[in-house]
């Protein structure tokens, strides 16, 4: 998902070549959905389909040229999370999780992370100490990208989200202003 803070969900819809087709869901369920939270950020995520072009270092830096943008990416089945921010045309910060090709006590930081990242960070792995380390069952740093994420906005794709409204993703669909994913990903399939 991308979250934008200091737009409005039309500059938001607009910037991303997308708009909203007035068909909301109780949860995000369709390809593309928006949502307004009560934190202020409107927030699109893209599920269960390809990598979505918007999430890509080029439309990131021009659509945060504009707004404060945060990302999460979560991929449960392997283990794979990543969040990040990006202010004023460029990435501040970005941690990556990839426990089934780098381990699960594996955590790549990059860039100033928020002055709330090392709780987050030193409780989770703490718990994930408690529990067997390396041998443990459970990967609790899968949650550090995903937790820091969520200081920002408010939402995680796992709970609940206080205040809102029932149904409150709008089914989004592309227009031609929708960012393409480079040839290069396409061939690549990423």
């Amino acid at each position: 998902w991308l979250a934008m803070k200091g737009a409005s969900r039309e500059a938001a819809l607009s910037t991303l070549g997308l708009r909203g087709t007035e068909v909301f869901e109780e949860l995000p369920e369709s390809p593309l959905t928006g949502v307004l939270l009560p934190s202020g950020w409107y927030m699109v995520v893209s599920n269960r389909g390809e990598y979505p072009a918007f999430m890509e270092n080029k439309t990131l830096a021009r659509v945060s040229a504009a707004a404060e943008v945060v990302t999460c990416f979560i991929e449960e089945h392997v283990m794979c999370s990543h969040a990040a921010q990006w202010q004023g045309g460029r990435e501040l910060w970005s941690l990556m999780h990839t426990a089934d090709t780098r381990g699960i006590e594996h955590l790549e930081i990059n860039g100033t992370h928020p002055p709330f990242f090392a709780a987050i960070r030193d409780r989770l792995r703490d718990k994930q100490q408690e529990a067997g380390g390396k041998k443990a069952e459970v990967d609790y740093i899968f949650d550090i990208p995903v937790e820091t994420a969520q200081q920002f906005t408010g939402y995680r794709h796992d709970r609940e989200i206080p205040g809102i409204r029932e149904k409150p993703f709008e089914v989004l669909e592309s227009t031609e202003a929708t960012p393409k994913r480079s040839w290069l990903r396409k061939i690549l399939g990423v």
